[in-house]
């Protein structure tokens, strides 16, 4: 191409050299016309101290054609219905993103554009970490073994997890996340309370506080299920409160444990109270006891001759004392507490496995 093409063009190609943006103008052929030091080194051509010449024009038409900057460019130009009408496109060169803002500035049959580079590369990799990280975090959500469900600022369900579908399966609510989205949460699950929604609102949309429920009890086909529930505010970028995300968590077996150790502990203290009751028996019945034992055991071998109803009774005292000494001994050493009827309907006495049965 002659240097005459550039030369005999109207415009000076040195006009617009100084402006702080990145900015070309080039005709309908995509032959660049003029532009600041910015727009030509976009494309890596480099402008010198005399200025855009013809050889810097030249260059740069080499460079566009040699890219895909060509279709984006007839694309956009296509757009453009008249003059002072924007049309834009993104433009990628080497590891650069840019947005390329164009718009048409005469009216004549050899139409000129204007085109701005924005260099926007660090906003959208911003935007694809962003979208990576939110999809990291969806697909997370949705396989975590806790429950989520996200609510507007109604108590509206705009998002759920597969964990809360799990739960909802179990309390026998057959409402897929697509079925829930949309619905107030308090319709959801039949056994929940609307006015419990309602105060659970005024604490976290109203008040802007966390509520929590360590212990929400359903009862299902397959016995209680235990949910710690917890309803947290969520905010915009502002800070304004916008709705609310649910998590729960099923404790159910946990709380199982809880509650077994928590008896296993009862029963151990009303164990080690048997234990002092028995320690406490023996020691105040075992003088009294080993006097009449003695006193018995001395008159069955005095020699002297007994009364056959007189020697009977002696010997029941002798059997009784010792069985009054096996039972104290047993209540000291006892390790389980088992129960049996004192009467019929009545209250419960301690078995000791004598093997005396209910009182008559």
């Amino acid at each position: 191409m002659r240097s005459e093409t550039w030369s005999g063009d109207p415009m000076d190609p040195n006009e617009l050299i100084h402006l702080p943006t990145a900015y070309l103008v080039l005709d309908e052929h995509m032959k660049p016309l003029s532009g600041s030091r910015k727009g030509f080194s976009v494309f890596g051509v480099r402008i010198r101290r005399d200025g855009i010449t013809d050889a810097v024009l030249r260059s740069l038409a080499d460079t566009i054609v040699t890219t895909d900057f060509a279709e984006s460019f007839t694309l956009a130009v296509a757009d453009l219905a008249r003059p002072g009408v924007e049309s834009q496109f993104q433009w990628e060169r080497g590891d650069r993103m840019f947005e390329v803002r164009i718009c048409q500035l005469n009216r004549e049959a050899s139409a000129r554009y204007g085109l701005v580079f924005e260099d926007v590369t660090r906003q959208v990799q911003f935007e694809e970490t962003r979208e990576t990280a939110r999809r990291y975090l969806e697909d997370i959500l949705s396989n975590v073994y806790l429950g989520v469900v996200v609510l507007n600022d109604e108590m509206r369900v705009t998002n759920v997890n597969r964990g809360q579908e799990a739960f909802w399966r179990r309390l026998g609510v057959g409402v897929s996340w697509v079925e829930a989205i949309g619905s107030p949460i308090a319709d959801l699950v039949p056994t929940d309370v609307e006015e419990a929604w309602a105060e659970i609102t005024r604490v976290v949309v109203e008040e802007g506080k966390t509520y929590e429920e360590p212990r929400r009890r359903y009862a299902t086909s397959d016995g209680d299920l235990i949910l710690s529930v917890a309803i947290t505010p969520l905010r915009d970028q502002e800070g304004k409160v916008v709705g609310a995300i649910q998590v729960s968590e099923d404790v159910t077996d946990r709380v199982r444990l809880e509650e077994e150790l928590h008896e296993a502990e009862m029963v151990a203290g009303r164990l080690e109270a048997v234990k002092e009751t028995a320690i406490t028996v023996n020691h105040e019945i075992n003088n009294p006891l080993t006097t009449i034992l003695a006193i018995a055991q001395m008159l069955l071998m005095s020699g002297q001759e007994l009364e056959p109803k007189t020697r009977e009774r002696l010997e029941t005292v002798e059997r009784e004392v010792k069985r009054i000494a096996e039972v104290a001994q047993r209540l000291q050493n006892i390790e389980e507490l088992n129960r049996d009827d004192y009467i019929a309907d009545g209250p419960k006495m301690i078995d000791l496995g004598l093997g005396g049965g209910n009182a008559g």
